[in-house]
């Protein structure tokens, strides 16, 4: 999430109305809207996926979305809930249940900050970019709601390891503690160089035994 300019940043101490703006990469369908209240097509931004593209204008109380916070691993799932639709046909709800169509593509929202006489301040800001990972819809008795989870781009890229403490020799030739301690669990000694053989107590087996040898002069 980039910065506001110092224009909107000033004007967050006052009265604001922030507009939404809001691109969703859907196969071969994609949405574009916005919180304006009417249509809006930008341009001089320099962002492509803005500049002569139409954001189709709905109700502000309709969309609603989380805040974003940061961790070391980039920046925590985004949820955008879409709501007051209409009852949705049987197409877009083959269309939602198909992950294929939205899983893993891109989305992407900015903002634009609205001062009290509904006049913007300073630029569009690059609020989030991430994939979306899943998408639910939601029937309720007077409206449908969809819910968008997108991932920020780190998260998106980054699979579990699925290493474990045994790994350690691929990582250092030297350290054999990973061989100690499957030996160990095999019952054998410390030692990664023994075998993962189990000696019998009982005496069984051809194991050397001191005291059988003494009997034997």
């Amino acid at each position: 999430m980039s910065r506001p300019d110092p224009t909107a940043s000033a004007a967050l101490d006052g009265d604001v109305r922030p507009i939404w703006l809001i691109y969703l990469d859907f196969l071969d369908e994609p949405l574009r809207g916005c919180t304006a209240g009417q249509t809006l097509t930008l341009s001089g931004t320099g962002d492509p996926d803005l500049d002569g593209q139409t954001f189709d204008g709905i109700n502000s109380q309709m969309l609603d979305v989380s805040d974003v916070s940061s961790t070391e691993s980039g920046t925590d799932t985004l949820t955008v809930e879409v709501s007051g639709l209409p009852v949705l046909d049987s197409d877009m709800l083959d269309a939602i249940n198909n992950s294929a169509i939205y899983q893993g593509r891109l989305a992407r929202l900015w903002r634009i900050i609205r001062d009290a006489s509904n006049t913007q301040a300073g630029g569009v800001q690059a609020y989030y970019t991430g994939y979306m990972t899943s998408c639910v819809a939601d029937s309720q008795p007077t409206e449908q709601i969809i819910t968008v989870q997108i991932e920020g781009y780190i998260a998106a890229h980054i699979a579990p390891s699925m290493r474990t403490y045994l790994d350690q020799e691929s990582f250092d030739p030297g350290d054999l503690s990973g061989r100690a301690a499957i030996a160990i669990a095999n019952g054998a000694g410390a030692d990664p160089g023994i075998g993962n053989s189990v000696s019998n107590p009982s005496g069984g087996g051809g194991g050397f035994r001191p005291d059988r040898n003494n009997d034997l002069r």
